[in-house]
């Protein structure tokens, strides 16, 4: 696996870049391929200066840095894209907005292009805490839905592999959602029937975990909620267990782009640390 860093020459592209040395660091190649396409928004001196450091800090961190400047094809993803198809086994590091505003996080970005990928693998990170230097010790990995184990918990695992051995503690939350309606008539019974539906599928995603990482269950813990807002819900917890970063897969896009409300945007707004979509090649 080679791990890429789709780097636009920003310093929140500098922040994602620390995420995506730790990554490197933790694969058999130690090797990160940082791709840069060339725009009017920064080159020359500046770009490279940016791009020296970077490899400086790989050369610190045993991690090979390789710098490849791109052509434009139909615009910037066009040339990213163009050459990722081309590289077998591509983990793909990019990066959402540093301020989102009205616009989103993710919406009409690159990343999200990338994110609709099917040929490689993409880990987009909004970074709120710079100063984890993408080395975050608790990890708070977010599932739901029925595709929880296969999908969800066996698809993060090229993603949070490379960072075990730098993780104290990895928070494993499935959160069982249901409509504002049924929340606020929910009774014990009943809320307690759905966490025990919810316990069986988190356990499930556990022995994925444990069985295809060297991750030893002292450092593993599962949850299960109930709730009728799972952005939220999930950015409460990565608050209560003081997660650095929080991770979660992408959910199939639709045509028309991420809204505003769409919860993973919800998420990056609202999470009181790092949050990171992944997306496993060859997932719908």
């Amino acid at each position: 696996m080679t791990v890429f860093l789709a780097h636009d020459g920003s310093l929140n592209g500098d922040w994602i870049a620390r995420y995506a040395l730790h990554i490197a660091a933790g694969t058999v190649e130690q090797r990160l391929v940082v791709a840069h396409v060339e725009d009017a928004n920064i080159s020359g001196e500046p770009l490279h200066a940016r791009l020296e450091r970077l490899a400086g800090l790989g050369e610190r961190m045993g991690v090979a840095v390789e710098v490849r400047i791109l052509p434009m094809q139909h615009g910037v993803f066009g040339g990213l894209d163009a050459h990722l198809r081309g590289e077998a086994g591509a983990l793909v590091v990019c990066g959402a907005r540093a301020q989102g505003g009205r616009r989103g996080m993710l919406s009409g970005t690159i990343s999200e292009r990338l994110l609709r990928q099917r040929e490689y693998d993409v880990l987009s990170i909004h970074v709120l805490q710079p100063g984890l230097l993408g080395d975050p010790k608790r990890v708070l990995l977010a599932l739901d839905g029925d595709d929880a184990v296969t999908g969800g918990a066996a698809a993060a695992v090229p993603f949070v592999k490379p960072l075990v051995s730098g993780i104290e503690r990895l928070d494993v939350v499935y959160v069982e959602t249901v409509s504002h309606w049924r929340f606020a008539h929910l009774s014990d019974a009943e809320a307690g029937r759905l966490r025990h539906a919810a316990q069986a599928i988190v356990d499930r995603a556990e022995a994925v975990l444990t069985d295809e990482m060297p991750l030893d269950r002292a450092r593993m813990d599962t949850h299960v909620r109930v709730s009728d807002d799972w952005p939220k819900q999930i950015a409460v917890e990565a608050g209560r267990y003081r997660s650095g970063l929080t991770l979660l897969e992408m959910p199939p896009l639709h045509s028309r782009g991420l809204s505003f409300s769409h919860p993973v945007e919800s998420l990056m707004r609202n999470a009181p640390s790092d949050v990171a979509v992944y997306r496993k090649a060859g997932r719908s």
